[in-house]
């Protein structure tokens, strides 16, 4: 059982005025989350004499998430006057989740059972806050956000759902060949809902259920190495938040909601492979893949930095993972992990209107996605003074783009951490210097794609001092 009551002022983005100058200071002194939870759970296993294994788990959740977010503060460009607002979602959740193991003699194989059920009542509530603004000179951005008013009497979305989600699964793992293992399974979904929107008094409900195949192979080609491929569908059903928000600007159809959302679908494959070298002192792994998506859930930025969700046509995420570990001796350890990716558009439109210059973004890069990650790091570990230990560590993110037309990028950011720590006994001391450099970065940078919409930054924190003592207990029996 646990139990958290959580309270926490929130900041937002800065301008580009503000980062530059390392002005953090927040435009909203105003928004909050408060979070309270209470979750609980009780499992009963078995192990079988042949080596099967059950287990069924009973679980009762009660969630409360209140907030006033930064995020959804709407302004246009030289307005005196915006809008926020101020919401809840609450829900409790009853449900178990059961699975058998069975060992099998033929073909060393197992067979895997399971079911999982959830019944969640929700309800979710929002509704508008008045704003007032104190613009920089040039009209184009805001030093400071008032909140003048809640406007409980402008709803921006008032639901209550019954969700009733249901999933069975079935898996074979078995070995055809010697040091050849084969995995299939199937899986079947279903997330229902029956709701009341009391915004345009309407009920009714939904439900989105698919079955999802996967299949894999892994082959041990010995001496510390071998090779792995594996295929497999996905599901992602729309978020409730996503289909009872109240649009800006109803459609042409005269919808008010997302009603139309469609769960999005994908198709992942991979194919890898590790090896362990120089009697185990190298140690690499790496991996292929590409995810196809279809009507993936994206969110399209307004001008008044609103909201509007569509589900995409088609999207292509592609990449390769590289990871290097390194022990030349006891006193040095080297890793590497980094990545490569694309993630695109492959049919999208962002609007059906024949006045609009851009109409959609087939074969563009999504914003937010840099293709290239990595991080590394080299520790000591020093014979001539025992329980003494020391890292660097350096991490890479490439340039992204930051709306969705891809006409204008973030160059992106490097930093470095060093970290040192001593034992004594039961007694650690430990220092870990965060952004040593001081390097000044956002770790994240977004735009609109209108033409008079301009770059928010997330920035990052600058040079930090962490210093700690730690005491480890330890008994015996």
């Amino acid at each position: 059982m646990s139990y958290n009551d959580y309270n926490s002022q929130t900041s937002g983005s800065v301008d580009s005025t503000a980062f530059f100058a390392r002005q953090y200071v927040s435009t909203t002194d105003f928004t909050y989350r408060k979070t309270f939870s209470l979750r609980s759970r009780l499992t009963l296993e078995h192990d079988w004499k042949d080596g099967s294994q059950s287990f069924i788990t009973a679980f009762v959740r009660n969630n409360s998430v209140g907030q006033n977010p930064a995020y959804s503060i709407r302004w246009t460009t030289g307005a005196a006057t915006a809008t926020g607002q101020i919401n809840s979602n609450d829900f409790k959740s009853y449900g178990f989740i059961a699975q058998h193991t069975q060992k099998l003699n033929f073909l060393n194989s197992k067979l895997i059972v399971g079911t999982t059920l959830d019944l969640s009542p929700n309800t979710y509530y929002a509704y508008q806050t008045d704003l007032t603004t104190e613009l920089r000179a040039d009209k184009r951005s805001v030093i400071r956000y008032t909140q003048v008013k809640e406007r409980p009497d402008i709803q921006l979305a008032n639901y209550q759902a019954d969700i009733h989600n249901v999933a069975a699964y079935v898996q074979y793992d078995f070995e055809p060949l010697p040091k050849l293992r084969l995995s299939a399974g199937l899986r079947y979904d279903r997330m229902a809902f029956d709701y009341t929107n009391a915004l345009d008094k309407s009920t009714g409900g939904k439900d989105y259920s698919q079955v999802t195949p996967k299949i894999g192979a892994t082959y041990d080609l010995g001496n510390g190495k071998g090779l792995y491929a594996n295929y497999a569908k996905g599901f992602s059903p729309p978020a409730l938040t996503s289909i009872f928000l109240k649009r800006t600007t109803p459609t042409a159809s005269g919808d008010l909601f997302y009603y139309n959302l469609q769960p999005a679908k994908f198709d992942n494959m991979e194919i890898g492979g590790w090896a362990s070298m120089l009697n185990n002192k190298i140690y690499v792994d790496a991996a292929l893949y590409q995810m196809n998506g279809t009507n993936e859930l994206l969110s399209i930025r307004q001008p008044d930095n609103s909201t509007d969700y569509q589900s995409a046509g088609k999207t292509l995420h592609r990449g390769i993972e590289l990871g290097v570990t390194y022990r030349p001796s006891k006193q040095v350890f080297f890793r590497f992990g980094g990545t490569h990716a694309v993630h695109q558009f492959v049919e999208f439109t962002l609007s059906q209107r024949a006045s609009d210059v851009i109409q959609n973004v087939n074969g563009k890069d999504m914003p937010s996605a840099p293709r290239t990650l990595w991080n590394t790091e080299i520790s000591y570990y020093p014979v001539w003074l025992k329980n003494f230990r020391t890292s660097a560590e350096w991490q890479h993110v490439a340039s992204w783009y930051q709306n969705q037309t891809n006409t204008v990028n973030y160059g992106g950011y490097d930093f470095a951490n060093v970290r040192m720590g001593y034992q004594w006994k039961g007694i650690e001391v430990f220092s870990n210097i965060l952004n040593v450099t001081n390097a000044l970065f956002a770790t994240n940078a977004t735009r609109g794609n209108n033409a008079t919409d301009r770059t928010t930054y997330t920035p990052a924190a600058p040079r930090t001092f962490v210093v700690g003592v730690q005491y480890n207990f330890t008994g015996k029996h």
